[in-house]
């Protein structure tokens, strides 16, 4: 391997030097603001040279793993989420008891996993990349074992991810005994034509399931609202962010190939993705209508928004590559703002009382009266979730609105349509309870905020809406991509 070839994947071995060395600090010295920092410093220093990298065309390292600009504002993304999971997560451990150095160890490894799959061009590098996040996110899912459904929880994720991972493996044994190649841009079939191989069919299937295991598409979503309300609020948050976004991505990797796009114009997979996607944006919406756990709200709406997204693995050609690339990466971007803006609330709140309860629409009734700075940062994120103009939320969903048009996918652009007019049945009630009167009185949210909290909030405010109100400053950067 050349000195350019290894200077491309710099970000995640800076990732991986810095989990060794923290175990190397951990046996020196046990000290959570020291590991915390480290992690920290680990985090910064990657994301400056992924930053650094951008502008470099695609180079192939080694036959596992290819780097692009998509992959890097992928893994921007992923690094930014996890900065912000960081911080959280010192709020929340300052009421556990334990010794939290093992949770930082496994926050690194969650972003090495998502690190090696964004870059990801061969079906062995994606496996490795996707059983060492599902492992660390196991750990840390379970993490805070005193929660009432922490061992459960826990217990419940691991099992799901292992069953997905052997459809996964199943369906990548299958590709490979009909290709004989597990490369992303070199597998072949004899005959891409309207003849696939039932083999491949049934491969592909079967690796798709277990991806959309981890993207809790319909009926692959049971595990979602459990797995949400059991974690704590900044693993809930990891779940809904980095995991989603470092899977969606490998998918679009995987199937935006020459090979794959004939492939998934035949009409059985055709009807077979699109089905998932109908269902997860209208059962994942509906099921959240009486949903009173926020967590477990939050948890319907990932179902459905990745339904959304996945229309645009569903193109019929490559012209509108670049197109569907600049679509899935603001939406994933104007998601993951909303989910941890959202998340933010939830764990400051959570510091104000007892950690392990979970947090209703009851207990935000009236919140914008006792503390206003919170209750605009949900108004923003809700509005943004629902595709409410002004938002980032809209323009991500006017860029799929257009390319579903674009495309044709009448079916799929109808049932995004239904299923953001039934999400609104439930995102406004929340936001109407923020200004409730019922429980002015009620001194729960009085806590004040500390100056850095105060600037997180206001932070994550001002990028929401200059995001909405300036689309231009994403998509510019999006087009150069």
């Amino acid at each position: 391997m050349d000195l350019l070839a290894l200077s491309m994947i710099i970000p995640q071995l800076i990732i991986a030097a810095g989990i060794v060395l923290a175990m190397l600090l951990v046996a020196w010295r046990r000290s959570q603001q020291l590991i915390a920092n480290f992690t920290l410093f680990i985090l910064i220093l990657s994301l400056v040279a992924t930053i650094n990298g951008f502008g470099v065309d695609k180079l192939s390292v080694t036959q596992l793993l290819a780097v692009d600009d998509y992959s890097r504002f992928a893994f921007i993304l992923v690094l930014s989420a996890t900065m912000i999971c960081l911080y959280l997560s010192k709020i929340m451990l300052k009421q556990v008891e334990d010794v939290h150095d093992e949770y930082y160890l496994l926050l690194l490894l969650v972003v090495l996993g998502a690190g090696i799959l964004v870059v990801s061009d061969h079906f062995a590098s994606l496996f490795l990349g996707f059983e060492l996040l599902s492992i660390a996110l196991v750990g840390l899912v379970g993490y805070c074992r005193k929660a009432p459904n922490a061992v459960e929880t826990g217990f419940k994720y691991l099992i799901l991810s292992a069953s997905a991972s052997s459809f996964m493996l199943l369906g990548i044994a299958f590709i490979y005994a009909q290709t004989g190649d597990l490369s992303f841009t070199q597998s072949s079939i004899e005959n891409t034509g309207l003849t696939i191989p039932l083999l491949y069919q049934i491969g592909f299937m079967l690796f798709f399931s277990g991806v959309a295991f981890k993207l809790s598409l319909v009926p692959f979503h049971f595990w979602t609202p459990d797995v949400y309300q059991g974690a704590s609020s900044p693993v809930a948050m990891l779940l809904a962010t980095v995991s989603k976004c470092a899977m969606f991505i490998v998918l679009l990797k995987c199937c935006y190939t020459a090979t794959n796009l004939a492939v998934l114009q035949h009409e059985k997979l055709f009807e077979f993705i699109s089905w998932i996607a109908i269902l997860s944006m209208i059962v994942g919406n509906s099921l959240a209508l009486k949903q009173q756990s926020i967590k477990r709200l939050l948890a319907y709406s990932s179902i459905a928004h990745m339904g959304y997204l996945l229309i645009v693995v569903l193109i019929s050609n490559s012209s509108g590559l670049n197109m569907a690339w600049q679509s899935v990466l603001f939406y994933l971007t104007a998601y993951l703002l909303a989910n941890a803006s959202i998340f933010t609330v939830i764990t400051l709140m959570d510091r104000d009382r007892d950690v392990y309860l979970d947090v209703t629409i009851n207990d935000w009734c009236g919140l914008f009266w006792q503390q206003p700075l919170k209750a605009c940062l949900l108004i923003f994120s809700l509005l943004s979730f629902a595709g409410i103009p002004l938002t980032a939320g809209f323009i991500g969903k006017f860029y799929l609105v257009s390319l579903a048009a674009n495309q044709s996918l009448w079916a799929l652009l109808a049932a995004l349509i239904i299923g953001s007019g039934i999400a609104l049945a439930y995102y406004l009630p929340v936001i109407f309870s923020l200004f409730s009167q019922d429980q002015v009185s009620d001194d729960k949210h009085t806590v004040s905020m500390s100056l850095l909290e105060k600037f997180v909030v206001t932070l994550f405010i001002f990028t929401g809406l200059a995001i909405g109100i300036f689309p231009d400053a994403i998509g510019s950067v999006l087009q150069a991509i």
